[in-house]
């Protein structure tokens, strides 16, 4: 499983689509699905796990982890996978109570999916740096 971690709109999704371009490829966002689908390409990218977070609030936090990660390592047995992870724990801390808990449940998550990872590279203002 490949990561590419950075900030909102530092050039992550556009250095996955040119990475994948040649290959056959079933694009997850998040945003959009309320459950993580089947897979169905050989390679997968899924994209704004942290607005999946979101959404799912009101339930525990080890419910809503074990299920992504699951859902990512069924996805590793059949295809190959990138995961594209929005930095959101950067900076300021947010003054509401809900915010907080979603900057670190995220931040929980990301170092998960990274641990998980074979390879994780940060994206910053569009430049490449490889972490593992």
């Amino acid at each position: 499983m490949q990561v590419f971690v950075g900030g909102a709109f530092n050039g992550k999704r556009a250095y996955v689509r040119q990475l994948v371009s040649d290959r056959d490829v079933q694009w997850i966002e998040c945003s959009d699905v309320d459950h993580l689908p089947e897979a169905k390409c050989e390679t997968i990218v899924v994209a704004g796990v942290e607005e999946f977070v979101e959404r799912h609030l009101e339930k525990a936090e080890d419910e809503v982890i074990e299920e992504i990660m699951l859902t990512l390592n069924t996805y590793r047995k059949q295809s190959k996978v990138i995961v594209i992870v929005t930095e959101i724990g950067r900076g300021i801390v947010p003054i509401a109570a809900e915010t907080r808990e979603l900057r670190d449940r995220c931040g929980r998550l990301s170092q998960q999916i990274c641990k998980e990872a074979s390879e994780v590279t940060r994206i910053w203002y569009g430049l490449t740096e490889r972490l593992k």
